[in-house]
């Protein structure tokens, strides 16, 4: 193996001093750390080549399939017609407890990518088992638009032949209102009811109790029978 000059170890060695003191200069415990000044392009973003970046693109692919498998989840056993099919989200509850934990996770990052609607910011277990979630798209239409990025920042990426279709919730259901209740309607009925107590209790006399009987005692205590002797 040839050995090279020292000039050229010097050279590698100053290298991997000036890349080690870069480091020291990130790390926030190091007493060279400096406040890292970024643009918008490399803000929240790892550094090319590492192994940071590495994992955000392989998670980037899972979140991918994991939103897929919902939108198939839900178009599966929906109501309605396309592209606006809905489930309620106790029944969808039920169901994906099966396959994964991350429900209300993957609705919320679908819903961000214009997947699916829903009111309110967050869904709760029986407390919003009646919300109900609606699809925004066919299914054949993400499975055709839904595509990993490869960016680390933004996972998923959401190509639109065509611009979507407006959405407009349904209005909620109005509850009917209970009519007040009228102080006669109180009074006639509570007559009524003590017309009734009144002929039960002449109808059906109460029972005669009988004399209390009196306990056993012998009559001669000497006759009486002994159960312990000392």
């Amino acid at each position: 193996m040839p050995i090279g000059s020292a000039s050229d170890t010097i050279r590698k060695f100053n290298a991997v001093a000036q890349a080690n003191e870069e480091t020291l200069k990130k790390n926030p415990y190091s007493e060279t750390y400096k406040i890292q000044q970024f643009d918008s392009t490399h803000y929240g973003r790892p550094p090319p080549g590492s192994k940071t970046e590495a994992r955000g693109i392989k998670a980037g692919v899972h979140v991918c399939r994991e939103i897929l498998f919902l939108c198939e989840t839900i178009d599966s056993n929906a109501e309605g017609e396309e592209p606006h099919k809905w489930v309620k989200f106790g029944k969808l509850f039920n169901i994906y407890s099966f396959y994964s934990d991350k429900l209300v996770g993957m609705l919320i990052r679908a819903r961000k990518y214009g997947l699916v609607h829903f009111e309110g910011e967050m869904l709760y277990q029986r407390q919003d088992d009646e919300k109900v979630i609606t699809m925004l798209m066919s299914l054949q239409e993400i499975r055709e638009s839904l595509t990993a990025s490869g960016d680390p920042a933004n996972c998923i990426q959401i190509r639109r032949n065509s611009a979507p279709v407006a959405f407009v919730p349904p209005p909620p259901k109005e509850t009917p209102k209970l009519r007040p209740i009228r102080s006669d309607s109180v009074t006639s009925s509570k007559a009524k009811f003590e017309m009734k107590e009144s002929i039960n209790t002449e109808s059906e006399p109460l029972p005669v109790q009988g004399k209390p009987k009196k306990p056993w005692t012998p009559k001669d205590s000497s006759k009486a029978p002994v159960f312990c002797s000392y």
